[in-house]
């Protein structure tokens, strides 16, 4: 039998104190955008070349993230994994916080917010941008509606929880499409970076619901069957697998056409490179696996969790990369065609972060963070005990 659902009791000195470092961290956050609002971008790192900047890492790897938290209710009301059941209400929730916290951003991020409005009224159906205005708002209403049905309309959660799998997957699909559509941005341009995004956001946000359900369950006293932990684990090797199989497709395809030799090698050993190796593949999946294949460590609870840790990092690195080192590239803008100009020909672009931007990033983490700690104290989100169902075993262990 599963556990009823109850809030936790939030009245420790402690959570106080994570809920006041979470509202802090997001009044950073709102007083970084006022700083960019009154003296402008000029005062952030960002140039002519790299347009999107910090902010945009931050509020991306929050939106991946946002659709792979739905992993856990997914499993269980579309593939029936009846160990997972009793945290789609987490998973369900735990969506909607960190889609708020990434839209934030990124609407905060676009300019004038006086015209946040006007990509709205003004639609061009040939945009990424425009079709993920109806990705992004549809995810969150599908969210929305699956949580309530788990409260009240269980009849109808198979229903909704099918579609917003189905959702989730066109929404990151239409995340990594804005920039593997652009023809004229070599880093950018492939049909395998929306996949990409998808295989990521299955790594980031099984890893990220891991840290929170054991977090959780610790800091609040409750008891969670640690045969749980290890199913998530045996998921998070699976999904880390895929990532490095979708990686090396992508490098490989790439490398097949000689019109891509420049650009391929100049991402492997040029400015970038320290990212790539060291955040995409090192954080997203070398040292996750090196960790939850280690005899030990990765029969601890301690292991999963700190395989999680450098997994939701590497989603981060993932992203900057895709962001910061596609935008680096030198620019061809006539492709074919010579062009020679005093304006930094062949140069690849120059970025360092402000303190600003990152505060605007770490504004959109807090506010995810404050609502999720608000959430669990006033809503029944978990069950008072999570243990593993009857006559369940793990399949396998590393």
């Amino acid at each position: 039998m599963l556990s009823e659902f109850s809030a936790i009791k939030g009245s420790s000195p402690g959570y106080w104190k994570l809920v006041a470092l979470c509202a802090l961290l997001f009044l950073v956050g709102v007083g970084s955008f006022f700083a960019i609002e009154s003296y402008g971008h000029g005062i952030t790192g960002m140039n002519n070349q790299v347009v999107w900047g910090m902010p945009h890492v931050f509020a991306i790897s929050l939106l991946v993230m946002a659709s792979g938290a739905l992993n856990l209710g997914s499993m269980s009301t579309v593939f029936a994994s009846i160990q997972f059941k009793q945290f789609t209400r987490f998973s369900a929730f735990l969506s909607i916080v960190l889609l708020i916290g990434g839209l934030t951003v990124l609407l905060l991020d676009l300019g004038r917010p006086d015209r946040m409005l006007l990509p709205m009224l003004y639609m061009n159906f040939r945009s990424m941008f425009t079709w993920n205005v109806f990705l992004y708002s549809g995810f969150f209403v599908l969210c929305l509606l699956y949580l309530w049905s788990m409260f009240d309309y269980k009849q109808f959660t198979k229903v909704v929880g099918s579609a917003a799998f189905a959702w989730r997957v066109i929404l990151t699909t239409g995340t990594g499409s804005i920039f593997g559509v652009i023809h004229a941005r070599d880093v950018f341009f492939s049909a395998i970076t929306g996949p990409m995004f998808v295989a990521v956001s299955l790594t980031s946000g099984t890893a990220l619901s891991t840290i929170l359900l054991v977090g959780t369950y610790r800091k609040t006293g409750r008891y969670m069957e640690e045969k749980l932990v290890f199913g998530l684990r045996n998921a998070l090797i699976f999904f880390t697998l895929l990532v490095g199989y979708m990686f090396v497709v992508e490098k490989f395809t790439k490398f097949y056409s000689p019109a891509f030799y420049e650009v391929e090698t100049w991402l492997l050993v040029g400015p970038w490179a320290w990212l790539y190796w060291l955040g995409v593949w090192g954080c997203c999946v070398i040292f996750p696996l090196v960790i939850l294949f280690h005899g030990r460590l990765g029969n601890t609870v301690q292991g999963v969790v700190a395989a999680s840790v450098v997994t939701v990092v590497g989603v981060f690195a993932f992203v900057a990369h895709v962001l910061l080192a596609g935008q680096s590239y030198p620019f061809d803008m006539f492709p074919g065609y010579q062009l020679s100009s005093v304006f930094l020909d062949g140069a690849s672009a120059h970025y360092v972060p402000s303190l600003v931007e990152l505060g605007m990033g770490i504004g959109g983490i807090g506010l995810s963070a404050l609502l999720f700690l608000l959430g669990i104290r006033f809503f029944r989100m978990l069950p008072a005990k999570a243990v593993a169902p009857e006559g369940w075993e793990l399949p396998w262990s590393p």
